[in-house]
C-alpha cells in the first residue's frame, strides 16, 4: 500500500505545482504589479518619514528642498545602475543620514563602480545648478539658499573616503587616495563638531584599514591608465564645478541680504 501511495503523492505534488504555475501566468500582471507597488511603497514610506522629521526640525520648505535634492542625487545612481544591469532597488531614505540606492548585483569591475558612484553627485550637482539659477531668475532667495546647500551636499559626497561616493571613485584611481580622504574627513569633523560626521569618520577609517589589510574584490583586475585618467579628470572637474558654484552662490546670497 505504501508503494502505491508514493506515485499518487508525487502526482499530487506535480499537480499542485502546475496549478500554482497556471495561477501565476493568469495573474502575472497583478502579482508583478503588487510587488512593484510594495517596492514603491517602501521608498515612498521612508521618504515621507524623513520629510516629516526634517520638517519638524527645519521647517517644511527646507524639508521639501532637501528631500528633492537627495532624491535627484540617488536617481543619478539609480539610472546608471539600471543601464548597467545592476538591478537597483528604489531609493530608501534614512532620516538625518541621507538616502541610498542598493544594487542587487555588484559591478564586475572598479571602473563601472566608479561611474555608478560618480553619477549621484553629478546629477545632483546639475539639479542644484538649475535650482540656483531658477532662484536668481525669480528672485527667490530660498531657492538660491537651498541650491547652495545642494552644492555642499554633493561636494561632501566627493570626499575620497568610503562610504561616500568619492571613496569608490578615488579607489578606482588609486587606493592611496583613501588616506587623504580620511584626513579631510577628520578635519571636517573637527571643524563642524558634527556627531554624525564623527560616526562616519570612524566607519570610513575602519573601511580604509580593511581595504589595505584585506584587499578588494577588484584587486586582481587591471585598470588601463586611460580609464583611470578619465575617471580622475571627471572627478576633479566635478569637485571644482561644485566648489565654484558654492562660492558663487554664497557670494550672491551675501549680496542679496545686504541690499
Amino acid at each position: 500500500m505504501a508503494e502505491q501511495g508514493r506515485p499518487k503523492g508525487i502526482a499530487t505534488g506535480l499537480g499542485l505545482i502546475a496549478a500554482i504555475g497556471v495561477f501565476f501566468l493568469k495573474f502575472k500582471v497583478a502579482i508583478l504589479g503588487a510587488l512593484k507597488a510594495g517596492w514603491l511603497l517602501k521608498s515612498a514610506g521612508s521618504m515621507l518619514v524623513s520629510l516629516g522629521l526634517y520638517a519638524a526640525a527645519y521647517g517644511w520648505r527646507f524639508a521639501v528642498a532637501l528631500i528633492a535634492l537627495l532624491y535627484i542625487h540617488e536617481m543619478g545612481h539609480y539610472l546608471i545602475m539600471k543601464v548597467k544591469g545592476l538591478n537597483p532597488d528604489a531609493p530608501v531614505f534614512i532620516p538625518f543620514l541621507g538616502a541610498y540606492v542598493a544594487m542587487t548585483k555588484l559591478p564586475d569591475d572598479p571602473i563601472t563602480h566608479a561611474w555608478v558612484a560618480y553619477a549621484g553627485p553629478f546629477v545632483g550637482g546639475l539639479a542644484a545648478v538649475a535650482m540656483y539659477y531658477l532662484g536668481l531668475q525669480t528672485d527667490n532667495h530660498f531657492l538660491a539658499a537651498a541650491a547652495s546647500f545642494g552644492f555642499v551636499l554633493n561636494l561632501m559626497q566627493l570626499v575620497p573616503a568610503k562610504p561616500f561616493d568619492g571613496g569608490f571613485i578615488a579607489e578606482c584611481i588609486s587606493k592611496w587616495f583613501l588616506i587623504p580622504g580620511i584626513i579631510m574627513l577628520v578635519l571636517l569633523t573637527l571643524m563642524w563638531h558634527s556627531f554624525m560626521l564623527t560616526i562616519i569618520c570612524v566607519v570610513a577609517t575602519v573601511q580604509t584599514y580593511n581595504r589595505f589589510r584585506h584587499g578588494s574584490r577588484y584587486d586582481q583586475i587591471s585598470i588601463p591608465f586611460l580609464e583611470r585618467l578619465k575617471v580622475g579628470v571627471a572627478y576633479v572637474g566635478l569637485a571644482v564645478m561644485l566648489g565654484y558654484f558654492y562660492w558663487q552662490s554664497e557670494s550672491a546670497l551675501r549680496y542679496l541680504h545686504s541690499t
